[in-house]
């Protein structure tokens, strides 16, 4: 079963992925764990009503049809519609990779409800801000396309390209063991000292 929040990682970066739900290897840094600290509250399980809505807190959720199992950070109830909600640490942000993660958890909570979920909620704890994400056809399409990817993640036999982006890898948790810096100067080095 791929779990849920492999999603958002893998779209980040495949080798992250790889490393990190294939090899069981993660490391924390000030990022993960202000993230962390951010979840407390959401991560407790347990129900409340605020005015008219009703929200369920860390919903754990599986689906066999997808092969997928998730947590929801939320799932609050307003006027007959279900949906999700899932905290992100940083500023509001159009990334795809937090949209598939929701997504997901849309499809599986569609599946279990056996009605539709149309759309859900990403919270930025950065500007305490929400912003309404429509699970399309196209969105719906590709979040399925990914979670295919991720399974055959657990066919190979080493990681796949990561995303060496320096800006990027600078504030990952796994750099020390992915070393994204120097495997692109060793790039085509190692292979041709092999036939030295």
């Amino acid at each position: 079963m791929v779990e849920g929040h492999a999603i958002n990682t893998y779209v980040f970066c495949p080798r992250r992925c790889y490393y990190e739900y294939v090899e069981k290897v993660f490391y924390h840094n000030v990022y993960t764990i202000h993230g962390k600290l951010l979840h407390e509250h959401v991560d407790q399980s347990g129900r409340e009503k605020r005015g008219e809505r009703h929200l369920y807190r860390s919903l754990y959720l599986s689906s066999e049809r997808l092969g997928l199992t998730l947590r929801c950070d939320l799932v609050e109830e307003d006027q007959g519609n279900l949906y999700p909600v899932e905290y992100k640490r940083s500023r509001q942000a159009d990334w795809e990779n937090n949209q598939l993660q929701l997504c997901a958890q849309g499809l599986v909570l569609e599946e279990y409800l056996r009605r539709p979920v149309p759309f859900g909620y990403l919270f930025f704890y950065g500007s305490f801000q929400r912003k309404r994400v429509e699970f399309s056809e196209t969105l719906r399409k590709r979040t399925t396309e990914v979670i295919e990817e991720i399974r055959q993640l657990y066919e190979r036999e080493a990681p796949p390209a990561g995303i060496d982006d320096w800006n990027k890898c600078k504030k990952c948790s796994m750099v020390d063991y992915c070393l994204p810096l120097e495997r692109r100067k060793l790039k085509g080095k190692v292979l041709w000292e092999r036939f030295i």
